[in-house]
């Protein structure tokens, strides 16, 4: 088996739900006692949320390069980042190591052409929904244009994910506000959605999702799972 390397702690409840996630996958398939060979290097979520609202990402960059190294040194054989917003510094990561790293929005893609998906609609963060970053390397990829929420909408969805969700606050309104959020991008024209924030899994899953979700923690650890057994 191979050895992951994980970059954590943004946030916490992302970084909890991969562990998880990744350990119960392997037990399914391997069966007994297995689990998954892991490093995790956690970040402090505040100092990282902080940089990132003031947009600086030289500190960012510079503190998921020195993470990959010290995985890379502490044996990892690929790399993967636990969190949508942050894989805007992928390049940097990316060249930190000569070890594989898995982008998530790669990982999307491959599950999205597979299901011949044509209009996903996209939810996540404020940036992740308007960076572009997520959205122009899926087309890029995929040749996926993204339905987006209005700006208004995009607001309130942010907000709940860094107040609530990051600190594992899941409100019952909140789960409401994202259901119809859904449903009247489903009466736009999105014949499925991205859950392109690793926090969404907490609020929006197959029971309740008015369309077809595709939970990007879940299809990155599927993902990371199936390189560490290769």
């Amino acid at each position: 088996m191979k050895r992951i390397g994980l970059i954590g702690g943004v946030s916490p409840e992302s970084t909890a739900l991969y562990y998880q996630d990744i350990n119960l996958k392997i037990r399914n398939r391997l069966g007994g006692y297995n689990n998954a060979h892991m490093i995790i290097h956690s970040v402090n979520f505040a100092e990282y949320n902080a940089a990132h609202l003031a947009e600086d990402w030289d500190f960012i960059q510079s503190g998921f390069v020195d993470a990959t190294k010290g995985l890379d040194a502490s044996g990892a054989d690929f790399i993967a980042l636990a969190c949508n917003t942050l894989h805007t510094v992928a390049d940097a990561i990316k060249s930190a190591t000569d070890k594989p790293f898995l982008h998530i929005v790669d990982c999307c893609a491959d599950r999205l052409i597979q299901a011949n998906r044509r209009r996903p609609a996209l939810l996540g963060t404020a940036f992740t929904m308007q960076d572009h970053y997520f959205s122009d390397q899926l087309m890029e990829i995929a040749q996926l244009p993204v339905l987006l929420p209005d700006l208004d909408v995009q607001t309130e969805l942010s907000r709940i994910i860094f107040e609530e969700l990051t600190i594992g606050v899941v409100k019952p309104e909140s789960i409401s506000f994202y259901v119809e959020t859904v449903r009247d991008l489903a009466d736009k024209g999105a014949d499925s959605v991205i859950l392109g924030c690793t926090e969404l899994g907490m609020l929006l899953n197959d029971e309740n999702c008015p369309l077809p979700s595709y939970n990007t923690a879940q299809i990155h650890c599927d993902a990371i799972v199936e390189a560490a057994l290769a």
